[in-house]
């Protein structure tokens, strides 16, 4: 378009319109991806209830985000965010769906078990156990011993078929007391983990890496430590909100997640610090090292207060392996030196 006509285009009043267009058709956009971040918490199917209060939580927060987003990074940490909250969901229905599978075909089985029993009962086992224990005890008078062999012989099945009932009724019973154990098991799994978990980051604590580590060392098994410290997190906690703070750290462990692998065990060492145990070669781990150092620093867009903010975060990472069959006290030692190194990094 030719400058000529840009003022004629100017002087219609044309280009205000196509603004006007293009902040309607903005606000369109916004307010559809907003109605579609917000059915998926409202429609979200519930399994557990806890898990789905927490996901509707964080769809909520998203949503806030979604009307405050101004700039391509902040759409793009949007995108991002959602889809990681959809698969974290994902995969606890999927473990939950499949924890109920195992539930009802116990349950199934055991119904099946009693439904046999009492199909096969026939007589009742008290009058047949009598029935023969007479007819033992007039054996033992007749002088016929082809007699006898025959009336003992015929015990011998009948008690054995009748022990064998008796044995399958009590199946249901024992597959009743499995579900039951099922059931305590899960609530004990549910309480553990609460214990073993960090509540900022939702993260494993410091307790389950320690505990990780001593099995690790107890079987003589080889692996990697990686330590990853936010050098200015001190700082940033006087100059932003703990909200936004914990913002940033979250949306720099799902850098840091995507990097090492989501089933890798990664949790927090301490307030400066985030650990990960990699059961991999040490060159390997030496690579993800310094991919960390040079890709979690920098800026990140965390929605706080009703706008978005800029948070600047400093991390520097560090790895030490421990070879199979190594000293477990060495280990040690030197993840403390390490971990000091990083202090003054």
């Amino acid at each position: 378009m030719s400058y000529s006509e840009a003022k004629v285009l100017i002087s219609k009043g044309e280009p205000v319109s196509e603004l006007n267009r293009m902040e309607n058709l903005l606000q369109t956009v916004t307010a559809g991806y907003g109605n579609a971040v917000r059915s998926t918490a409202q429609y979200a199917i519930e399994i557990d209830s806890l898990d789905a209060q927490l996901f509707r939580q964080h769809i909520e927060a998203l949503e806030e985000q979604v009307g405050t987003a101004a700039a391509t990074e902040h759409w793009e940490a949007l995108q991002v965010s959602f889809r990681n909250e959809l698969r974290a969901y994902r995969d606890k229905a999927t473990e939950q769906l499949e924890r109920m599978r195992a539930d009802i075909k116990a349950a199934a089985d055991a119904m099946l078990i009693f439904a046999e029993s009492v199909a096969s009962n026939g007589l009742d086992h008290q009058e047949q156990l009598q029935e023969e224990l007479g007819q033992l005890k007039s054996a033992i008078e007749d002088e016929n011993l082809s007699q006898v062999r025959a009336v003992i012989g015929s015990a011998v099945s009948t008690i054995t078929a009748s022990v064998a009932k008796m044995q399958s009724s009590h199946k249901l019973v024992i597959a009743q007391l499995r579900d039951e154990m099922r059931l305590l098991h899960k609530q004990i799994d549910t309480e553990r983990r609460t214990l073993y978990t960090d509540r900022t980051t939702g993260l494993w604590n410091r307790q389950k890496l320690d505990s990780q580590i001593t099995d690790r060392l107890e079987n003589d098994q080889a692996f990697c430590m990686l330590l990853v410290r936010l050098r200015n997190l001190k700082q940033l906690e006087t100059g932003y909100s703990r909200a936004v703070v914990e913002g940033a750290i979250k949306a720099l462990l799902q850098r840091f997640t995507a990097m090492i692998g989501e089933q890798t065990l990664l949790g927090r060492w301490n307030d400066e610090n985030f650990a990960a145990i990699l059961d991999i070669e040490q060159a390997e781990a030496i690579a993800i090292s310094r991919e960390a150092t040079a890709k979690l620093s920098g800026t990140y867009s965390v929605l706080g207060n009703g706008a978005w903010q800029n948070v600047p975060l400093e991390a520097v990472a560090a790895v030490i392996d421990h070879p199979a069959h190594g000293d477990g006290a060495s280990f040690h030692q030197d993840l403390l030196k390490m971990s000091a190194a990083l202090s003054n990094a």
